[in-house]
């Protein structure tokens, strides 16, 4: 249920496959908050004749199950949306400091963000923590970084370009470096 990515998902299939044990990639969306309360979603994958006998497994978890597909479709959709995650809170950090260099009050801009279609609920939480350099872990800087490698990884070997991760992950390694690898990845606001 960990995002260890491709080449670990595809190690432990096969290794389950040559001791004929059954095998579900199943990590999940969601932070420390919604892992205590019980509202994770997983994203599963495996056997489809199987769901059966994991689903209670699954249902004392999370809130939600997401049947994706063979073994290995859980760890695509982790990466893909961890890579959202990644750049929606780039954009962010880049956001607030933009309308700060511009003269703007950054806390206006959230306001002005949360009242239109294009303020997520999750992009909103997270420049209100940066403004309020709040930066306890829901979801340490070093976990998303390694997401975010993971991701990249991905990408490089099925072809595709992920241009603004791939020019994210040099300021998230900065930020690690400088502390901030246990804060929540908002601490990467206050590395330039």
């Amino acid at each position: 249920m960990a995002t260890v990515g491709l080449e670990w998902t595809e190690h432990f299939a096969n290794t389950a496959g040559r001791y004929g044990v059954s095998f579900f990639d199943a990590p999940v969306s969601g932070s420390q908050g919604p892992a205590k309360a019980g509202e994770l979603t997983i994203l599963a994958s495996g056997l489809h004749w199987l769901h059966e006998v994991v689903d209670p497994v699954f249902a004392v978890l999370g809130r939600a199950t997401a049947w994706l597909g063979p073994a290995g479709n859980g760890t695509r959709a982790k990466l893909v949306l961890n890579n959202w995650l990644a750049d929606l809170t780039e954009t962010t950090a880049e956001t607030l400091t933009f309308a700060d260099r511009l003269g703007l009050d950054p806390a206006a801009i959230v306001d002005l963000l949360e009242s239109t279609p294009l303020g997520s609920p999750y992009a909103v939480q997270k420049a209100r923590a940066m403004l309020a350099g709040d930066f306890t872990p829901a979801f340490a800087l070093k976990h998303a970084l390694k997401d975010a490698d993971l991701a990249a990884q991905a990408a490089q070997a099925s072809g595709t370009e992920l241009a603004i991760t791939d020019a994210l992950l040099p300021r998230w390694r900065r930020a690690a470096a400088s502390g901030h690898a246990d804060d929540d990845l908002a601490g990467i606001y206050t590395t330039p």
